[in-house]
């Protein structure tokens, strides 16, 4: 009996018509070096903002801030804020980790 692969395995490996090997792999270097840039832009960003959060003269976050943010803004600002938490502990920074944490409206103000 011949063990299957995973399913995502699977796609990867799969090379799309037209193309070979050696394309699909430059295509596929092209997207995740875009993929990684976007990535550090997006953490640098938002690092930024939690470094503003918690300073002692952040203003409020208004009304208008909060409604101009759409779903997806707001679920992928959540998920890094759990990884920022998450290594701030590593890091033995747990007093800051839990001012981030514990801020009142962190959810809306990031």
């Amino acid at each position: 009996m011949e063990k299957r692969r995973p399913r995502v395995d699977q796609k990867i490996s799969e090379v799309p018509s037209g193309q070979s090997a050696q394309q699909h792999q430059t295509h596929l270097d092209s997207i995740f070096m875009l993929l990684e840039e976007n990535i550090v832009t997006f953490v640098k960003n938002e690092l930024k903002k939690i470094q503003k959060l918690l300073s002692p003269d952040y203003p409020e976050c208004s009304e208008s801030q909060r409604k101009d943010e759409d779903e997806e803004q707001r679920s992928s600002r959540e998920a890094f804020l759990k990884i920022t938490l998450h290594f701030l502990r590593r890091m033995k920074q747990d007093e800051l980790a839990d001012r981030l944490q514990s801020s009142k409206m962190i959810s809306l103000k990031i």
